[in-house]
């Protein structure tokens, strides 16, 4: 089975004006701040259902699951109620927390109460309505520490929550399109998290982005705790074969970060066909492939 474990599903209808001039990893990075126009014109626009062309890459691709979570902006009854609709191909992962979304966003504090108010709606995504674990995490929007040991307190209620079934949580490495978390994307604070609770499997995702000082963090932090995973998004040959050596393939997935605006990058070449790429120029072995192409998430998704 062919596994894409990254990618975030729903659209907005301005972003499409967009399609000709988002064709490169750079075009992506910098949209927001390159035509705030449109990216204030899709904070008033209700999401699309952009899964036909999610599918369609996934079947030029040869992919036969995808896990899907929302993107800024959607909701996680938008990508529950898609994921529905097609059982066998998308498994759904909820959003635990707020990302900053506006083009003011808010600079205030999270409150005492935050963390036991994401763990209860944690909770319910994955205990009452299905979601297989929970996405990529807005670190600051449930603790404003930055000592690790003050960080791991606050994300406590959270993991409580998912060390029962052993469902996974992703955190974001390197950088994203949006404002803030840079500080914790830098996740050498998650080693502190994952020695607590050795029963929650935990995502690195994008495996510091092809940044040696996010790499070495993501390396350190999974070699100190075998309950830590990482992702290829975004890396480089060089960072996952150094990562295959450390870890092996049963430490690493497959994933492309498909999105409403990383669906249309094509130079040098398209999100699936760049990691699957990646992927093969790295993989020195058979095992190694079957490894992050479908047996690792497997077992960290519980897929059966």
């Amino acid at each position: 089975m062919f596994i894409d474990t990254h990618t975030h599903l729903g659209g907005f209808p301005a972003i499409e004006e967009l399609s000709d001039v988002l064709l490169t990893r750079n075009d992506v990075a910098s949209w927001r701040t390159k035509y705030p126009e449109i990216f204030e014109r899709i904070q008033r626009e209700e999401p699309v259902d952009n899964s036909a062309a999610l599918l369609e890459a996934m079947d030029k691709n040869g992919v036969d699951l995808t896990v899907v979570q929302p993107t800024p902006g959607i909701s996680n009854d938008f990508v529950r109620s898609i994921a529905q609709r097609h059982p066998g191909r998308f498994l759904p992962l909820a959003q635990a927390t707020e990302w900053p979304w506006g083009a003011k966003p808010s600079y205030e504090l999270p409150d005492p109460g935050t963390p036991e108010r994401v763990a209860r709606a944690a909770d319910r995504s994955v205990n009452e309505l299905g979601f297989a674990g929970i996405g990529e995490t807005n670190t600051q929007s449930i603790t404003s520490h930055v000592d690790p040991r003050l960080v791991a307190n606050d994300f406590a209620p959270l993991m409580d929550v998912l060390a029962p079934r052993r469902l996974p949580i992703q955190f974001p490495s390197g950088w994203t399109q949006f404002p803030g978390n840079l500080h914790y994307q830098d996740p050498l604070w998650v080693d502190e998290l994952a020695g607590r609770h050795p029963d929650v499997p935990i995502i690195l995702t994008k495996m510091g982005r092809s940044i040696q000082r996010y790499f070495d963090s993501c390396l350190t932090v999974a070699l100190r705790n075998h309950n830590v995973y990482l992702d290829v998004v975004g890396t480089s040959v060089d960072h996952l074969r150094t990562a295959l050596n450390a870890l092996g393939p049963d430490r690493i997935m497959f994933g492309t970060d498909w999105t409403y605006t990383w669906r249309y990058l094509r130079a040098p070449d398209d999100v699936h066909s760049t990691a699957i790429r990646l992927v093969k120029a790295a993989a020195i072995n058979q095992d190694e492939a079957d490894g992050i192409f479908g047996r690792t998430a497997k077992t960290v998704f519980s897929i059966n």
